[in-house]
C-alpha cells in the first residue's frame, strides 16, 4: 500500500468523523477509478454521508414541523383560554367578566392572568365579576374570587360580585368562606347601575 493510497484512507476516515461529528459539508477526496478497491471504499463511504445528510434533512424537518404544530397548540390553548375566561368592556372603564362553570384554583389563576392585563390595557375603574352561571363551588372558591379583587384592587379597579345564585351562596357558607370584601349584588343590572354611579361620582 502506497502513502498516496494511505494518505487517501485517512482522508476518508477524516471525512467520515466530520460527518459523524455533524458537519454535513464534509468533500471527498478524489479516487483515481483504477484503484479499484479504494474506489469502492469512497463509494461506500460516500453512500454512508449521503444517507447521513438525508437523514438529518428529514430530521431537521420534523422538527420545523414539530415546533410549528407546537406553536399552533399553544395559540390554540391561549385562545381557549380567553374563551374560557372572556373580559369584556362593557362601558367607559368598566369591564365584565361572566363566569361559567366551577371556580377552582386552576380557573382563579387562568383569570387573574387574563384579568390583570385587561384592567392596565383598559385603564378600567370597575370591575364585575358575574357568577350567574355559576352551579358548583368549591373550597378553593372564596379564596380565588378574593385574590381576584385584591389584584385588581392593587391597579386601582374596584370590584363588584353580582348573580350569585341562592345555592351557591349556600354551599360557600357551608365550607365557611368569608366573602366580606366583596361588594355583592342581585343582578348584572344592579352591579352596573352601582358601578355607573360610583364612576358618576368619582369623575
Amino acid at each position: 500500500m502506497t502513502d498516496e493510497t494511505d494518505a487517501t484512507i485517512e482522508a476518508l476516515l477524516a471525512a467520515l468523523s466530520a460527518v459523524s461529528a455533524g458537519n454535513l459539508k464534509v468533500t471527498l477526496p478524489a479516487v483515481d477509478p483504477s484503484q479499484r478497491n479504494l474506489a469502492a471504499l469512497a463509494a461506500g463511504i460516500g453512500d454512508v454521508i449521503g444517507a447521513w445528510r438525508e437523514a438529518e434533512k428529514k430530521a431537521r424537518r420534523a422538527k420545523r414541523e414539530l415546533e410549528s404544530k407546537l406553536a399552533t397548540i399553544e395559540t390554540q390553548a391561549a385562545a381557549i383560554r380567553e374563551l374560557s375566561t372572556p373580559v369584556l368592556e362593557i362601558w367607559d372603564d368598566i369591564l365584565l367578566v361572566p363566569v361559567v362553570g366551577v371556580v377552582n384554583q386552576r380557573f382563579g389563576r387562568e383569570l387573574v392572568e387574563t384579568l390583570l392585563p385587561a384592567i392596565t390595557r383598559s385603564q378600567a375603574t370597575h370591575v364585575i365579576v358575574d357568577v350567574t352561571g355559576v352551579d358548583m363551588v368549591d373550597q378553593d372558591t372564596a379564596g380565588q374570587l378574593l385574590k381576584l379583587v385584591r389584584a385588581a384592587a392593587l391597579l386601582g379597579t374596584r370590584s363588584v360580585l353580582t348573580g350569585m345564585r341562592p345555592a351557591v351562596a349556600e354551599m360557600l357558607a357551608n365550607v365557611g368562606s368569608d366573602l366580606g370584601e366583596l361588594r355583592t349584588l342581585g343582578s348584572l343590572r344592579e352591579g352596573l347601575r352601582h358601578c355607573m354611579a360610583e364612576r358618576t361620582r368619582r369623575l
